[in-house]
């Protein structure tokens, strides 16, 4: 359709300029002493056309001729280029292939293109650090322009990390301007160091960090996390202003880990500062979804100095869970701590009947403590029947204590 349109404006345009030329009876004289020359108006403008166009052309022409040099020079230049990133477009490729030498070697042709240099000396000094030539790749690095500079020692620390040096590699780290610090690469290269070093206040900051910003699986970064906060409580020792100051740092999330929660108290425990222990386990089993099982074994161990309230939290814990036998368990060795043998007594026994056959560990050691309870009042032989159930239900476990 647009085919005829241009036909018809063209018949239209012919129509007009040959009625313009019959309407036109001008006449143009050109005086050339002694000659004279008589031409129409029409025939005077097509000569002046002509004119024009021939005159175009020419200079046209010679505008060719003149930049013959630049037009070939430019031609060389963008040959020169289109090579060269063809070239950097293999490197990278025979790189990701596992081809390492031909990777090398076509980085290093386009690196002659200086556009193209500083992704082609990395390139070819990843090639080299995997072909082990440590002299190529470190005379590639060199020739880096500044700009590169920050990518040259990401690359190096990456590579420190790979050869088990995680020190030097945070000492490379740290010597970066904050702001390339702050990238996702380089805090992950940190991370992995800080991790080896079991730097473990680090961990939980790039971890933490991370995890923000959705550049680590949840997954992972709860287990580093649960990892550092674990190893932080540890290198507290028993130093009870270090274990408060730990804890307080910890996220609340973090606080409400069962795992975390007992070796907090057992640090506390360890420290001498039983109360802030059991005030950790107490507000843990308070919890609508607390586990027994978790926080009841370190809770034992952890009676010295109660009161009459802490077994009336105990017999409040029986009202939860009043086929549990840790919790009875528990209540027993707080009436015990009291002294109150008959009470204590009653749990124990409650407990054993509440184990389960898959509990025979725990049963034992009930049948131990029931054994020593009644040795205390002096009831020996009851005492040996349950040293012999205890023994029987621990040889259970572990067939080497087995007598034979």
């Amino acid at each position: 359709m647009r085919w005829l349109v241009w036909v018809l404006v063209l018949a239209a345009a012919a129509v007009l300029l040959a009625l313009g030329s019959t309407l036109n009876a001008g006449n143009v004289a050109v005086l050339l002493p002694p000659w004279r020359v008589d031409v129409s108006l029409n025939f005077a403008v097509l000569l002046a056309l002509l004119a024009f166009v021939v005159f175009y052309l020419v200079v046209r022409g010679l505008s060719l001729l003149l930049g013959m040099p630049r037009a070939a020079a430019e031609f060389r230049a963008r040959r020169r280029m289109r090579l060269a990133a063809q070239a950097l477009h293999n490197g990278m490729f025979d790189y990701f292939g596992g081809r390492f030498r031909r990777a090398e070697r076509a980085a290093v042709r386009a690196a002659e293109w200086a556009d193209f240099a500083p992704a082609a000396l990395l390139t070819a000094a990843q090639s080299a650090q995997q072909l082990q030539a440590y002299d190529r790749r470190d005379a590639y690095l060199a020739q880096l322009p500044q700009q590169a500079r920050d990518a040259a020692v990401l690359l190096q620390a990456q590579w420190q990390l790979d050869s088990k040096q995680p020190r030097e590699a945070l000492e490379l780290l740290h010597a970066l301007p904050a702001g390339v610090r702050r990238r996702t690469h380089a805090l992950r290269i940190e991370l992995q160091a800080a991790r080896k070093v079991n730097d473990h206040a680090a961990v939980l900051r790039l971890a933490r960090t991370l995890l923000k910003h959705g550049a680590l699986h949840p997954a992972a970064a709860q287990a580093m996390l649960h990892t550092a906060a674990t190893g932080l409580l540890r290198q507290a020792g028993d130093d009870p202003q270090a274990l408060r100051r730990t804890w307080n740092q910890l996220s609340a999330q973090e606080r409400a880990d069962p795992t975390l929660i007992v070796a907090a108290a057992r640090g506390f425990a360890a420290a001498s500062a039983l109360s802030e222990a059991r005030d950790l386990l107490v507000a843990a089993l308070n919890r609508p979804q607390a586990e027994p099982g978790l926080f009841m074994p370190a809770l034992r161990g952890m009676l010295r100095g109660i009161d009459a309230g802490f077994v009336a939290q105990t017999e409040q814990w029986l009202g939860r869970w009043p086929h549990e036998a840790q919790a009875l368990f528990l209540a027993a060795a707080a009436c015990a701590e009291l002294q109150l043998w008959g009470k204590a007594q009653q749990y124990l026994q409650k407990a054993i009947a509440a184990c389960s056959d898959d509990e025979r560990r725990l049963r034992g050691q009930i049948h131990a403590a029931l054994a020593q309870l009644l040795e205390t009042i002096e009831r020996e032989d009851q005492a040996q029947r349950h040293w012999r159930a205890a023994a029987m239900d621990l040889a259970a476990i572990d067939p080497s204590t087995r007598p034979a």
